[in-house]
């Protein structure tokens, strides 16, 4: 193992311990405010003055969505990238307190986030409990819309300590399948080899982000779930 998978282990054991108490979840701005702040301002504003039938809400897995496959299959369907790289969620549930939910009922929001509070050292257990607050809040000022909410995708290899902190984090949120018109579910599979690993090749050299052949998948697996547009050749 390299030194730099040894150290990143440390760390992400690290951060499976390292957040003992239970978190009160409250919305919570982010340190790089002005470009932060800035940014939720104009998604905001964009929902004001929007007719989007879908609203994608995440972190940077959501906002670097390839731009060719979102043009093609994602944009046709009325959708809306809310995605800001390095989001948790109590980012997001800032972010509805201040806009980004403020307009028309759409008729579909996309959720996927939770990822980046590994490294802040949130356990499983309060990261779940933040994904189902952002739930609540969507469905309190959207009683009408569909929630599709989409369990965390597989990073790193199958060995990763972070890996069991997903899988406490999916395992959690299927309980949320069915209420209140969320829909949970789970793509990982076709993410990873039979071996548990990842297929790299629809990943980036970080293991972390998607590539291009990624968003391909994503966009595949979503297309009956959103209707999307015929699947690329």
């Amino acid at each position: 193992m390299s030194l730099f998978r040894h150290l990143l282990g440390l760390f992400c054991l690290a951060a499976l311990v390292g957040n003992a108490a239970e978190v009160s979840w409250e919305p919570a701005m982010r340190d790089d405010t002005e470009y932060w702040a800035s940014t939720v301002k104009q998604q905001a504003e964009t929902m004001k003055q929007s007719q989007a039938k879908i609203i994608f809400i995440g972190d940077s897995l959501t906002e670097s969505w390839d731009k060719e496959i979102w043009q093609r299959r994602i944009a046709p369907a009325q959708a809306l990238n809310f995605g800001i790289g390095g989001e948790g969620p109590q980012h997001v549930l800032w972010r509805i307190e201040h806009g980004i939910l403020d307009g028309p009922s759409p008729e579909t929001v996309v959720l996927m986030i939770g990822i980046n509070n590994f490294w802040r050292h949130f356990s499983a257990a309060d990261t779940t409990r933040g994904i189902e607050a952002i739930v609540e809040r969507i469905h309190t000022r959207h009683p009408t819309t569909r929630i599709v909410l989409l369990g965390l995708l597989p990073v790193y290899e199958a060995a990763s300590p972070i890996r069991p902190w997903i899988g406490e984090i999916n395992g959690g949120l299927t309980k949320l399948d069915g209420r209140n018109k969320v829909e949970f579910l789970d793509f990982s599979s076709a993410f990873l080899e039979t071996d548990g690993n990842q297929r790299l090749q629809l990943y980036q050299e970080d293991h972390l982000h998607l590539s291009k052949a990624g968003y391909v998948v994503l966009a595949r697996e979503l297309t009956p779930v959103l209707k999307l547009p015929a699947a690329l050749p």
